[in-house]
């Protein structure tokens, strides 16, 4: 279990202590979300600021800021205080249309106002003097700087995730348009060094999925895989962050999954990849071998009210079915016996990999509660990573995986015309097992011989021979995170 105690601990140099195998635990949650600000726990909602003026710039005290979305069901005022300021924080990523009126003064409106995640948005409003025109709106609001925030990075929006042409649709690929952010391909996307960011080891990153922790403390990297169509948008922060995002010393990537809205909205989709549609470097397109790839992608999405600006769900689901060629190529001095043993092995890699996520939001009263279950489950067979191509195909290993999570949270929004603030609990529970055991166990114990396929080469004094292993190399293993 995941529990913001956990994290206390964490800081306080501890272990964490798993759920349920500790009263200490409980007690610290307890006490901890009552006690300690929301200010500290890592934000997905964004804030609206400003002052509200006359045309000569002295405080209009008293005037009512009014912030709505339709589609999110979201529609609060507050009250602008002595000095002219306004505060609306808790608004979740979405186009709003602010309003600003006090009597004896023209109503201001402006639309179209977008706010991504994490993010505070500077708006001054000027209100004139109430004449011939009863209302100004203004279409448009363009962005403006953020001056309350030291951090550098960037937010991957709606459009750039669904419009940029990603390659086996991991919206952790778009990493790559931020700048200071790498990704080293010949690894695999869980381990430590296949997402440096501005140099760092890869598993000092942050993962967050809605403000929750989503970070492989194994291997580094995100643990639990979400289908492109659930995320609505997400935030890589490179430096410069605020203490609520600790426990990392590498960059903070922020995600924010889709909610349900008053609109419904659903679609389906279906990618195929065929290698006889692959081109490929000159060599193989003249001979006519692309490498053999078939993938089939097809994924659902649906989303709406349950009941009218009350609650809402979402819901999607993926089947990603793949074989990919990862043949061993037998080098000319290999012996015809081992050939003849080896060949009925030298089978493709095929993955099997299925991806669900549901998640349900209420709005009751000042409290925002939001639960969701995701769901991974990914099976490999015949797998042979890329660095350890020199061996044999009966070292191959099936690779069993389930990823598991399950999420509450509860924003809070007191609003006291006055001191708005929020008060942002959560609890999770991950369970993450794994299964890596021999692909071809019929091939008998493993065994490494030197100098089978090169001649001895004395050209660098040692280290010419090479030690190549054949038969099932790996025991059963299994891993069970929480």
């Amino acid at each position: 279990m995941e529990t913001v105690a956990d994290h206390l601990l964490e800081s306080l140099g501890h272990q964490k202590v798993p759920w349920g195998r500790s009263l200490y635990t409980v007690f610290c949650a307890s006490i901890f979300l009552l006690a300690v600000p929301s200010s500290l726990w890592p934000q997905t909602t964004s804030v609206v600021e400003g002052t509200v003026t006359d045309l000569q710039g002295l405080a209009a005290v008293g005037a009512e800021v009014r912030i709505s979305n339709p589609v999110l069901g979201t529609d609060r005022s507050i009250l602008s205080g002595r000095d002219g300021a306004y505060r609306i924080p808790g608004l979740s990523a979405g186009t709003y249309t602010i309003s600003t009126s006090k009597a004896g003064f023209t109503t201001e409106t402006f639309r179209n106002l977008e706010l991504s995640v994490n993010c505070t948005f500077t708006l001054n409003i000027v209100l004139k003097v109430e004449g011939h025109a009863e209302t100004v709106e203004v279409s448009t609001v363009s962005p403006l700087l953020e001056r309350t925030t030291s951090s550098t990075g960037s937010t991957i929006g709606p459009r750039q995730i669904e419009q940029m042409p990603i390659n086996g649709r991991n919206y952790l690929d778009l990493l790559q348009l931020v700048p200071g952010v790498s990704i080293n391909r010949q690894q695999d996307a869980s381990l430590d060094s296949a997402t440096p960011i501005l140099g760092e080891r890869g598993g000092n990153t942050v993962f967050l999925i809605d403000g929750m922790p989503n970070r492989d403390e194994l291997n580094g990297g995100a643990a639990a895989q979400f289908n492109q169509d659930s995320i609505l948008e997400f935030q890589v922060i490179t430096s410069g962050y605020e203490a609520e995002f600790g426990h990392g010393s590498g960059g903070i990537v922020n995600v924010l999954s889709k909610s349900g809205t008053n609109d419904w909205h659903g679609g389906g989709s279906f990618f195929h990849r065929n290698y006889k549609l692959d081109s490929s470097d000159s060599r193989l397109v003249l001979a006519g071998n692309a490498p053999f790839l078939l993938r089939y992608d097809p994924s659902v999405q649906i989303g709406g009210p349950i009941r009218q600006d009350k609650i809402f769900f979402f819901a999607s689901a993926e089947r990603i079915l793949e074989s990919r060629q990862l043949n061993f190529q037998f080098p000319p001095a290999t012996p015809p016996v081992l050939i003849q043993l080896e060949t009925p092995l030298n089978l493709h890699t095929k993955t099997y990999d299925t991806r669900a996520r549901a998640r349900l939001d209420e709005q009751v009263g000042h409290h925002r509660v939001s639960q969701q279950v995701n769901l991974t489950n990914s099976h490999v067979t015949d797998f042979l990573p890329l660095v350890q191509a020199i061996d044999l195909p009966s070292t191959r290993n099936n690779l069993d995986s389930r990823r598991l999570m399950l999420g509450f949270s509860d924003l809070v929004i007191l609003d006291d015309q006055a001191n708005p603030f929020l008060l942002n609990m959560y609890a999770q529970y991950r369970g993450e097992p794994s299964d890596v055991k021999p692909a071809h166990p019929e091939a008998g114990a493993a065994t490494t011989l030197g100098n089978l396929f090169i001649s001895l080469n004395t050209g660098r004094l040692s280290g010419d021979l090479p030690q190549v292993r054949f038969g099932p190399g790996h025991t059963a293993l299994t891993l069970d995170q929480k």
